[in-house]
């Protein structure tokens, strides 16, 4: 044993969890994987004579334990395989449809009752899309910067650790982790089950909960599965579904337009209804209106999805860009288009109930019946299906490459750093595990609007302090390489208005938004208490089950 001040190496005898049954002397060191951050703050275990031995933050149980059965077989001297990377598997094309298909899911098919009710007219609405579109293009404008700049995997957790340091960037993946990236992928999910089963029901029938939840839960199951088994078939459902969703808001337009050259000079009919007076009734409170572009800013989430694969991206520095210039006006067009079609065909006392101040749950499906008769009813439910389907692979994708990167530098344990699958095209499957059983849960334990709640008021903090990290390393670092560059101008609105959705989120819906700030608050005494617990948990498992003192 050499003692070097309070800090001694021991050598330890370790004892197979498995057969042979003989004990080997193996000199055990563990500091792999420490981001520059963490390294000075690892916990410092005592053994039982008083030494002390260094660990990181997090243990990594299987593979010590890996290690501790090499060292009793008299393998341990061999060389370590090399780690398994995400290989660059997107193309321009793929990074199109991963924003596309992202952003076109269950929101543009559930959100328009949400922006009309809280906007009051057909014209407040369409601004409130429109706004929610234009914040939404200079959010994605900043993160080109930010994503060529930090070309890395992680998004907003990249940029805050590089820009802000180590505890909000752990707040962050503490937040996406219970709330934001589950709540996302469990909200589109039980869209998508809802309108699975649909056209099993009436047009003007309520799916049962005990019903869609499950269903909900299938999707997530059937998803994980899908990124678990192939990255490859991962990529090439998100470019289906994304070519499917594009044709089903298409298909909209269309009979939209229809209605409205038909029917724009009749009275008594939508086309002419909604448009002639459209901001009749409109509502005069800011903080209503701010919650309606919160509604339809929901539609638009995903603009940053490519940031969270970054590593994945063949040419980040020029495929990042193009694809958002190409994506993001696609999108917004489409939105607005699909908008304007539900007004051509439906009035708004058929999108929401004015007089008890709900939306009309499933308005879609009344469009297609109005539009296409029976046919409608079946066709349109499949289509948005489909759609949010997409939607969820690609959050599904996008959301365990965070949990995998948070655990790489040590904000997460590093049981979930670890890659399983091909050499060439491994997938983060114990993070898609963990996302889908937390969606999951999700699922029974809230409605459309609540978990709506939860997911905004946590995003758009982070989304802030994202961009806000832009703005302190233009100081810090204005050496920092940066092949993309945006005026000043947008990062500094987008932090502005940021700021201004979420007060207004804060006044409109005071309590599932005090519940989601709460639970990424209480991140704060874990990060700064993660050491000692990760002390315990090494004291009971590691020194209790892999190794004694020599």
């Amino acid at each position: 044993t050499t003692q070097h001040n309070t800090t001694r190496t021991h050598t330890y005898t370790y004892t197979a969890i498995h057969p042979p049954t003989h004990k080997h002397s193996h000199t055990h060191t563990h500091n792999a994987g420490m981001s520059d951050i963490d390294k000075d703050d690892r916990p410092l275990l005592e053994d039982d004579d008083g030494g002390q031995i260094q660990f990181e933050s997090f243990p990594i149980l299987e593979d010590e334990q890996a290690e501790a059965a090499a060292a009793a077989t008299g393998s341990a001297s061999s060389p370590s395989p090399t780690p398994q990377q995400l290989s660059r598997s997107l193309t321009l094309v793929s990074g199109v449809a991963f924003i596309v298909g992202s952003m076109i899911g269950s929101g543009i098919f559930a959100s328009p009752g949400s922006v009309l009710l809280s906007s009051g007219s057909v014209g407040l609405s369409l601004l409130a899309w429109t706004f929610a579109g234009i914040l939404s293009c200079l959010g994605a404008v900043a993160y080109c910067e930010l994503g060529t700049s930090i070309p890395e995997s992680g998004a907003e957790y990249a940029y805050i650790l590089r820009g802000l340091g180590s505890l909000p960037a752990f707040l962050f993946v503490w937040s996406s982790c219970l709330v934001t990236r589950p709540g996302s992928l469990a909200i589109i999910s039980l869209v998508c089950g809802q309108y699975v089963v649909k056209p099993f029901y009436n047009a003007e029938d309520v799916v049962p909960t005990y019903v869609s939840k499950p269903a909900g839960v299938l999707v997530v199951l059937i998803i994980a599965l899908i990124n678990s088994v192939d990255v490859t078939a991962a990529i090439r459902v998100q470019d289906v579904f994304t070519l499917l969703k594009l044709l089903a808001i298409l298909l909209i337009t269309l009979i939209g337009f229809f209605f409205l050259i038909r029917d724009a000079r009749k009275e008594n009919t939508a086309a002419h209804d909604n448009f002639v007076d459209g901001f009749q009734n409109s509502e005069s409170s800011p903080s209503k209106f701010g919650l309606a572009v919160i509604a339809g800013l929901w539609s638009y989430d995903g603009w940053n999805n490519l940031n969270f694969v970054t590593e994945e991206l063949q040419n980040p520095s020029e495929n990042l860009p193009r694809a958002v210039m190409i994506a993001m006006p696609l999108v917004v067009l489409s939105y607005l288009l699909a908008n304007i079609a539900y007004y051509a065909v439906l009035h708004t006392n058929q999108i929401v109930d004015f007089a008890h101040n709900t939306e009309v749950e499933g308005f879609v499906t009344g469009f297609g019946s109005t539009s296409m008769g029976h046919a409608g009813t079946v066709i349109l439910p499949l289509c948005i299906a489909a759609s949010a389907f997409g939607a969820a692979n690609g959050s599904a994708f996008t959301g365990a490459r965070l949990v995998y990167k948070a655990a790489q530098e040590g904000h997460m344990p590093r049981y979930f750093a670890k890659l399983s699958g091909p050499a060439d095209r491994p997938s983060p499957v114990r993070s898609l595990v963990f996302q889908a059983v937390i969606a999951s849960l999700m699922i029974f334990g809230g409605d459309f609007d609540i978990l709506l709640s939860y997911f905004s008021v946590c995003a758009w903090i982070f989304y802030f302090l994202a961009v806000f990290s832009l703005l302190r390393l233009r100081k810090v670092e204005p050496n920092l390489d940066r092949p993309f560059k945006v005026w000043l101008s947008v990062p500094v609105i987008f932090c502005i208005v940021a700021v201004c959705l979420v007060i207004s989120i804060f006044v409109q819906q005071p309590w599932p938004s005090t519940v989601g700030v709460t639970l990424t608050a209480i991140g704060i005494p874990v990060y700064f208490y993660k050491d000692r617990l990760a002390n315990c948990f090494c004291r009971r498992r590691l020194g209790a089950v892999l190794y004694t003192p020599a």
